[in-house]
């Protein structure tokens, strides 16, 4: 199959070479419940991925006070996700995972409207007593009333960087920013005061947050922030988020490329009617473990075997060593966040498992080897999805392409490596994909 379709579309770089590749199928028959049933509900293929995709990322949102020690801190079980597709391409099967958390966003929605009623009636009787005091008529200065908070789950990306902090603060700095619609992101970021691309990778590591508004003269500050994120785009709107692979943005998410659809899909297809019924039916599962773990007053630790972390960390270092191999240093904080990354899916396949068992009463959950087995596998595959992603926004099809041209006209590796920047083996990978004679001339040092 040819991969030379042009970039400045929005059809995938490089992904028809990989179609196979990265496919997710194989992994939902060992998923917990929660996620499982809807995968198997789900007609299409395109759906079944994005929905788990976007699911790890909803219910990594959905577990307040587990923790677990990872690298010398404590960390939550929170994902960062991206979808990734041209216009039109099957992106709209992500809002089907945003209903799994829909309910409890709903509950907090409605606590929100109820705090509003009581600050109304409350700042109507304090302004009464205020009058009362400044005529003379009461001799006690009445107490302002606390301001409503505007309590959710679901942080609006439409949104200024105070206004995030604000809402944050309002929710105990826990939240989950679910986007489908790029645009609606990339707009807000194009402003200054709503690039907030610094607070998501702070609060990616849960690193405290502060904002001072010099207006109204108010610190905010997040401790410990829990914030889950859940994207999609085209490519040329992840841009707008992340530029490069050097601000530190990219390594932090799991992305995954949806597969060109060439097939106009049956819009008539019967079976998708169930869809929200059943949805709803599991969403009120997940609220039964969100409200439960929100109640706690210790958490839950997570951890692994020493079995399963000695494995971790050969597979680990393997699979770093590999990927700088044969991508290049450029990648090597990738490498690193990745280990967090499959760390943490196994927090959140492992705990909605365990509480899909009627096990509640425990401190600790130990992570199942099925769930570790899972994670490896949805990195695995999606492993090559954040490669593309890089050489995207690296603009290293050019890069390849000039690269290639050199060769044939007689540059060395070591010269074209010095002069652009570009890993000697990667070099070499790219002429002998196209032609492996070329590199029997290994050509004059430039």
């Amino acid at each position: 199959m040819e991969t030379n379709t042009p970039i400045g579309n929005n059809i995938l770089p490089s992904l028809q070479a990989h179609i196979k590749d990265l496919s997710l199928d194989g992994i939902i028959t060992d998923l917990p419940k929660l996620l499982k049933e809807p995968c198997r509900m789900l007609v299409d293929n395109t759906e079944k991925e994005v929905f788990l995709i976007g699911s790890l990322g909803v219910l990594s949102g959905l577990l307040p006070n587990i923790q677990a020690f990872y690298d010398g801190k404590w960390i939550g079980a929170n994902l960062y996700v991206y979808v990734l597709a041209g216009y039109a391409e099957g992106k709209g099967a992500l809002d089907y995972s945003r209903i799994l958390a829909q309910e409890i966003h709903q509950q907090k929605r409605d606590l929100a409207t109820i705090e509003k009623a009581r600050y109304f009636k409350e700042m109507l009787e304090y302004k009464k007593l205020l009058a009362l005091y400044n005529s003379g008529k009461r001799s006690v200065l009445p107490d302002k009333p606390d301001p409503a908070l505007e309590t959710m789950l679901f942080l609006p990306a439409n949104n200024s960087k105070s206004g995030l902090y604000q809402l944050l603060e309002d929710n105990k700095g826990k939240g989950i920013i679910f986007e489908s619609e790029g645009d609606t992101l990339a707009d807000a970021l194009k402003q200054d005061y709503g690039n907030f691309s610094d607070t998501m990778r702070k609060a990616f590591h849960h690193e405290n947050l502060q904002l001072y508004r010099k207006t109204d003269k108010e610190y905010i500050e997040i401790i410990d922030p829990a914030i889950s994120v859940i994207l999609s785009s085209t490519f040329s709107q992840l841009k707008t988020l992340i530029p490069g692979i050097e601000n530190g943005l990219f390594s932090r998410f799991l992305f995954f490329e949806l597969k060109p659809n060439f097939d106009f899909r049956n819009v008539f297809e019967q079976k998708k009617t169930i869809y929200k019924e059943k949805l709803n039916e599991l969403a009120g599962e997940a609220s039964l473990i969100y409200r439960f773990l929100n109640e706690l007053s210790k958490p839950i630790y997570f951890r692994l075997t020493e079995e399963l972390q000695t494995k971790f960390i050969e597979i680990f270092r393997e699979k770093k060593n590999s990927i700088i191999d044969q991508v290049g240093y450029s990648m090597a904080g990738t490498a690193n966040r990745l280990g967090i990354i499959a760390f943490r899916i196994m927090m959140v396949l492992s705990t909605i498992r365990h509480f899909e068992n009627a096990d509640w009463n425990v401190n600790s959950i130990e992570c199942e080897q099925i769930d570790f087995d899972n994670a490896l596998r949805i990195v695995n595959k999606l492993e090559k999805h954040a490669v593309n992603v890089m050489e995207y926004l690296s603009g290293e099809p050019e890069k390849k392409q000039l690269v290639i041209n050199l060769r044939k006209a007689g540059a060395s590796i070591p010269g074209i490596e010095k002069a652009l920047k570009v890993n000697r083996g990667t070099i070499s990978k790219w002429c002998k994909s196209i032609n492996p004679d070329i590199e029997s001339n290994p050509g004059n040092p430039t």
